[in-house]
């Protein structure tokens, strides 16, 4: 769910700028389709409806965590071979990146998952809830590479079920 997120900081390191990413803005966070609820409400969607509206959350959180990650770095001056700061990283991820993720998976547990899908959507949200948990405790992991992707679990079982911006 989250390797455009750190794909996006490898490239940042490597070249100074942000090119993908999954979510984030300034310091405060808005995907749309949030609702802060903690569980799906109201009737089941169809596979397709649920996918549909889980892929958008995904979207739009990578799109804003992409302009905030080239703002960011942007700011910090950096030129384009030069890498940021283990702190510089770590304000990133704890003011842009993490908030970002928390709203996404809060999101996609608010929408209503398909009829006999519920373990299955429940197993992504949990392996991301999960992921996210190890990107809080070293945000380090931001910078890390494809190797030790916190994600990279969440990002199979969201591509097995079709949350294909979500894996990216």
């Amino acid at each position: 769910m989250k390797k455009r997120l750190l794909a996006a900081t490898a490239l940042a390191l490597a070249a100074g700028s942000i090119a993908a990413g999954c979510g984030g803005g300034n310091d405060t966070t808005t995907v749309s389709g949030a609702s802060g609820a903690t569980g799906a409400q109201g009737a089941p969607l169809t596979k397709d409806a649920f996918l549909a509206k889980a892929n958008e959350i995904c979207k739009q959180g990578n799109q804003s965590i992409n302009q905030a990650g080239q703002q960011f770095f942007k700011s910090l001056g950096l030129s384009q071979n030069q890498q940021p700061t283990s702190d510089q990283i770590q304000q990133f991820a704890n003011q842009t990146a993490i908030p970002n993720i928390e709203a996404q998976i809060t999101a996609i547990e608010a929408l209503p998952a398909p009829s006999g899908d519920e373990d299955q959507v429940n197993a992504i949200t949990d392996s991301a809830q999960q992921a996210l948990d190890k990107l809080k405790a070293d945000p380090s992991l931001l910078a890390g590479n494809s190797s030790n992707d916190p994600f990279a679990d969440v990002d199979k079982l969201a591509k097995q079920y079709g949350l294909d911006e979500c894996a990216n």
